[in-house]
C-alpha cells in the first residue's frame, strides 16, 4: 500500500507536468489490483483517462470510462458517463485562416533565399542548421488537445474534491446507564454541500434540547446521559433524518447488549449491525469510535477495525453490512456499593460496641 501511495503521488506529479507517458507508466499497473468500486481504483482510472487524453489515445480512455461506468457509486457512474460523451464528441473543426501554412518545398525555399542578396558573409566554420530535404507538411489544425484536457483536470478535481464528506460518530459505553454520544459531519476539501445544510436545518428542528456546534465546515450534535434504549432511539432519529435530507440512504441501526455478573465484575457484550448495502457513495467516509471503561475484546476481528487502548475505532463500509461484535469487563457497582456501605455500617457497630476496651469511652459525671 505504501508503495502504491508513493507510485500515485508520482504519477500525480508527471501529470501535473505534462508528462503523460510517464504518468501512464507509473499508475497502469495498479489498475488489475483494484478495482473500480475502491477509492484507490477510481482514482488510478481517472488519472490514466486524463493522462490517454493528453496523449490522443481516445481508445484506451474509453476503455476505462466503461470500467467506471460498472462502478457501485452512482457518483462516479454519472461522471463516467460525462467523460463517455466528452470523448465521444466530433472533432471540431477550425477555419483555414486559423492556421500558419510553411513551404512545403525545399527548393523553392533555397530559390526564395538565393534571389535575396545575402546581407554579410558567415565565416566557413560557423554550423548551419541542416533542412531535411523531406517536407513537413501543412500545420493540422489542433483537433481536441487542449480544451478536451482543461475539461478533463477539472472534471477531476471536482470530481476528487466535491463531497468529499467525513462522518465520525463517538459513543461513550463507561457507564451503560449514562451514555454519550456525539456526532460530527466535516468537508474534508470544499466548503459544505447542499445536502449537509438541508440535514443541519433538520437536525436543528429535531433536536432542540441537544448542543449543536456547526461552522462553515463542520457539524456536531452532543447527547449526554442517556441511557442504551435512548441512545439507540437517537440514533436511528438522526439515520432517518439523513436518509430523508441527504444522498445516504441508510437502515435502523441495531444494538443489542447483555452482560453477565461475576460478583464484584460484569463482562458486557455488545453487538452492533449497520446496512450500509444501499450507500453506494464512495466518497463518504463513516467511521464510529467506541469508548469503553477497560480495554475490549473484538470478538470477530476485521480490518478495518482498530483497537486502540480503551477506544475502538470502527471504519464502516458502504454497500456491505457492517457488523461488530466485542466484550469489555467492568465493576458492578451495585455490589461495590453494598459491600462499602456494609463496612462502614460494621465499622461503626464494633466502635460502638468496644469503645470502653478502645478506650474512647468518656468518664459520666455522677447523676
Amino acid at each position: 500500500m505504501d508503495e502504491y501511495i508513493k507510485d500515485s503521488r508520482e504519477a500525480e506529479f508527471a501529470l501535473n507536468n505534462g508528462e503523460y507517458y510517464r504518468c501512464t507508466e507509473i499508475i497502469k499497473p495498479y489498475i488489475d489490483v483494484f478495482s473500480p468500486s475502491s477509492k484507490e481504483g477510481i482514482n488510478i482510472r481517472m488519472i490514466l483517462i486524463t493522462a490517454y487524453s493528453g496523449i490522443n489515445k481516445k481508445d484506451e480512455a474509453l476503455k476505462i470510462c466503461k470500467q467506471l461506468a460498472k462502478s457501485k457509486s452512482s457518483l462516479v457512474r454519472e461522471n463516467a458517463k460525462s467523460l463517455f460523451e466528452i470523448l465521444n464528441a466530433p472533432d471540431l473543426k477550425t477555419p483555414e485562416n486559423w492556421n500558419i501554412k510553411f513551404e512545403n518545398d525545399i527548393k523553392d525555399i533555397n530559390k526564395s533565399y538565393q534571389s535575396k542578396p545575402s546581407l554579410r558573409k558567415f565565416n566557413k566554420e560557423e554550423q548551419f542548421i541542416k533542412i531535411s530535404e523531406n517536407p513537413t507538411g501543412e500545420t493540422k489544425p489542433f483537433k481536441k488537445g487542449f480544451a478536451v484536457l482543461t475539461i478533463f483536470l477539472l472534471i477531476l478535481l471536482v470530481f476528487l474534491l466535491s463531497g468529499c464528506v467525513k462522518i465520525q460518530n463517538n459513543i461513550d459505553l463507561r457507564d451503560t446507564n449514562f451514555i454519550n454520544i456525539d456526532l460530527s459531519i466535516e468537508s474534508k476539501y470544499l466548503g459544505k454541500i447542499p445536502w449537509q445544510i438541508n440535514f443541519e436545518k433538520e437536525i436543528s428542528k429535531n433536536f432542540n434540547n441537544s448542543t449543536i456546534n456547526f461552522d462553515s465546515d463542520k457539524f456536531l450534535i452532543k447527547e449526554e446521559g442517556l441511557s442504551l434504549i435512548e441512545s439507540k432511539n437517537k440514533l436511528n432519529k438522526i439515520i432517518e433524518i439523513a436518509s430523508r435530507t441527504t444522498p445516504i440512504k441508510l437502515k435502523n441501526i441495531e444494538i443489542n447488549h447483555s452482560e453477565k455478573n461475576y460478583f464484584l465484575l460484569k463482562k458486557h457484550f455488545f453487538s452492533i449491525i449497520l446496512n450500509l448495502i444501499e450507500l453506494d457513495n464512495n466518497d463518504i467516509d463513516i467511521s464510529i469510535n467506541i469508548i469503553s471503561p477497560s480495554k475490549p475484546k473484538v470478538l470477530k476481528q476485521i480490518k478495518n477495525i482498530k483497537i486502540l487502548g480503551r477506544e475502538i475505532n470502527w471504519e464502516l463500509i458502504s454497500g456491505e453490512l457492517n457488523q461488530i461484535e466485542f466484550t469489555y469487563w467492568d465493576w458492578n457497582k451495585l455490589i461495590f456499593s453494598l459491600i462499602i456501605t456494609s463496612f462502614i455500617v460494621l465499622s461503626s457497630y464494633f466502635l460502638k460496641v468496644n469503645r470502653y476496651e478502645l478506650g474512647s469511652d468518656l468518664p459520666k459525671l455522677p447523676t
